[in-house]
């Protein structure tokens, strides 16, 4: 997706997202609505031009940004930890950036280059789904599944993978999926990375919609 303006990114918004092979910064932005939606213009702005993706989660609750370890207005967290506070200018913004594309490792913060080991084919799925041997697990935002959703895939956006990741079962392939493929290979690196076996579903849940189409709904065995 190409920008020829700034604005603030919406919650779950990507930045960037179709470049899969950069990688994918979370970060909170934690403080009054205002303010909250000021630094995310100016993120946006900023960085539009790295080679990065970026998506953006809001905590406009006070007593909340406080807990957190937030004093400005606004805080912005990564990965749960401060990384800068206040409305700090473009240039300061892209510079905590550059380093940290400099030295980024973490699973947390990026798609792992051997992500084509963690793919799993559409054919491949609907064979594991249907004896049994895997489950489907939608991370898209929770405005992204009001338009259509998938009652047969278990629920959880990339927030909730986080957080309730061990209720998944532990003796089935994890199988993420996402409209794309611009965050369920994120997803299932953090889950690999848990100790799960997981994998992301090639072409993404756009693809497998149009696998499914029609008369072949009947191939995926659903109660």
């Amino acid at each position: 997706m190409k920008y020829d303006f700034c604005y603030a990114l919406n919650e779950g918004e990507i930045l960037n997202e179709g470049h899969p092979e950069w990688p994918l910064f979370i970060l909170t932005i934690c403080g009054s609505k205002v303010e909250s939606l000021k630094i995310s213009k100016r993120i946006m702005c900023t960085l539009k031009h790295l080679p990065l993706r970026l998506q953006v989660f809001y905590e406009n609750n006070v007593e909340k940004c406080i807990d957190m370890g937030g004093g400005g207005d606004p805080s912005v967290f990564m990965n749960k930890k401060l990384l800068f506070e206040g409305l700090i200018q473009a240039e300061e913004i892209k510079e905590i950036f550059e380093k940290l594309l400099k030295g980024v490792k973490m699973i947390e913060y990026a798609t792992p280059k051997g992500r084509k080991g963690l793919m799993i084919d559409i054919e491949e799925f609907i064979e594991q789904f249907n004896a049994g041997e895997a489950v489907l697990v939608d991370i898209r935002m929770p405005f992204e599944k009001k338009v259509w959703n998938l009652p047969f895939a278990i629920d959880m956006d990339p927030a909730t993978l986080k957080e309730k990741y061990n209720e998944l079962p532990k003796d089935k392939l994890i199988v993420t999926a996402c409209p794309g493929v611009g965050r369920s290979p994120f997803a299932a690196a953090f889950l690999k990375e848990k100790g799960f076996n997981a994998k992301h579903l090639d072409g993404g849940l756009l693809e497998l919609m149009k696998r499914l189409k029609g008369g072949k709904a009947k191939d995926l065995k659903v109660d």
